[in-house]
């Protein structure tokens, strides 16, 4: 019984396996929330990942009900780009933009007579690091 504890102890931090960095697994991916403003238009929340090949992971989502923020993961590609917008019939899109990947960003869209409008709104860390 003392033997094990013991051999661990001589082996020392080389048997270890290194610990992940902080943050590492929360790193590689983000979260973008977009929270509607009630207008009389629908809105859509729309994303793809845009590189030299079609890439999985292209999303729309409705931004029902106003008020409520929906959200979408994003993961992190090393051969493409997210391409994020917010779309309604007759206006141009809103175009958000490419989150920084470790971090949670919520946007507010809100159709007027001038267009629609896209803003953010709060930027928080995943997880329980700080940057």
């Amino acid at each position: 019984m003392i033997a094990l504890p013991l051999i661990a102890l001589l082996a020392g931090p080389a048997a270890a396996a290194p610990p992940a960095p902080k943050g590492a697994q929360d790193a590689r991916s983000a979260v973008v929330c977009v929270r509607a403003v009630q207008g009389p238009r629908p809105l859509n929340f729309s994303g793809e990942l845009v590189g030299k090949r079609p890439q999985p992971g292209a999303f729309k989502l409705p931004l029902q009900p106003a008020g409520q923020d929906i959200c979408q993961t994003l993961l992190r590609s090393k051969v493409a780009e997210w391409k994020l917008e917010v779309r309604t019939p007759g206006f141009t899109a809103c175009e958000l933009p490419p989150p920084e990947f470790g971090s949670r960003l919520y946007y507010r869209a809100k159709v007027s007579a001038r267009g629609l409008k896209c803003e953010p709104i709060g930027k928080y860390p995943i997880g329980n690091w700080k940057p």
